[in-house]
């Protein structure tokens, strides 16, 4: 068996109560003893706030769903297990960061000895220096076959095109959004009448399995990217009100 040099990761996601614990259980669960730190970073951005967010979702969902959704996060975000709740049980340090970007978060990750960042559905959008201060890089998970697929709610998107499957890819991250060589991908079928829920909590359980395995890689020094050609990218942002509506008419569910 080949020889392992054990790495030392630090997670950077956000504080979203129903898909991102799921993650997170699935990879503690097998290598809490590889990240240092999980750092949980703001929800919205200087652009957005809360208000605005939730302005969003609500332009997406008919009014049942946004009662049955609104009454879930409040549930998830007082009695679910939480990013934060989940990094703990594991023993994990936690911490929040309002920029990653800045000066003073880089210095951490160096005092830290960080090998590799791994961005778990994380908000902001990772710049130069961050992006070229890990030794091994930094990697995002992401809910899609990429290249196809880039861009926001690829769940969504997958459903909404009846797609018959998705995948998940780890992937290298650049500063342009899901770009970057592709290191493990893994297909996920679409059962009829999925949910984009249950969809998105089944493409978070393989993608803390997938980052297992990455990190497996990169201590055996076997990762071998491929990879995620611009050419054949798509690319799909938040959906709009008609979006939303076509997708209900054609059977889709949210919940």
């Amino acid at each position: 068996m080949p020889e392992r040099t054990p790495i030392k990761a630090a997670i950077i996601t956000q504080d979203e109560p129903f898909a991102v614990p799921v993650l997170l259980d699935e990879l503690l669960g097998r290598k809490a003893d590889r990240v240092a730190a999980v750092f949980i970073a703001p929800p919205t951005s200087k652009r957005e706030s809360f208000r605005d967010l939730v302005g969003r979702w609500r332009s997406v969902f008919d009014p049942a769903t946004f009662v049955r959704y609104g009454l879930r996060y409040v549930k998830a975000r007082l009695l679910g297990p939480r990013p934060a709740r989940v990094a703990a049980r594991y023993g994990v340090a936690v911490d929040e960061v309002a920029d990653v970007n800045t000066p003073e978060f880089l210095d951490r990750l160096r005092e830290m000895a960080i090998d590799l960042v791994i961005s778990v559905a994380c908000p902001q959008i990772f710049r130069r220096d961050i992006l070229a201060l890990p030794p091994l890089g930094c990697i995002n998970v992401h809910s899609a076959p990429l290249p196809r697929y880039r861009g926001m709610l690829p769940t969504f998107w997958v459903l909404y095109h009846h797609e018959p499957e998705t995948a998940v890819t780890v992937h290298f991250m650049t500063e342009e959004l899901d770009d970057g060589p592709i290191i493990l991908q893994e297909a996920v079928p679409i059962p009829e009448g999925e949910t984009q829920a249950k969809l998105m909590r089944r493409c978070k359980v393989v993608g803390g399995r997938l980052l297992s395995q990455v990190i497996d890689l990169f201590e055996m020094d076997a990762v071998q990217p491929r990879p995620n050609s611009r050419e054949e990218a798509t690319y799909h942002s938040f959906p709009t009100a008609d979006e939303a509506r076509r997708f209900r008419s054609e059977g889709g569910r949210w919940l």
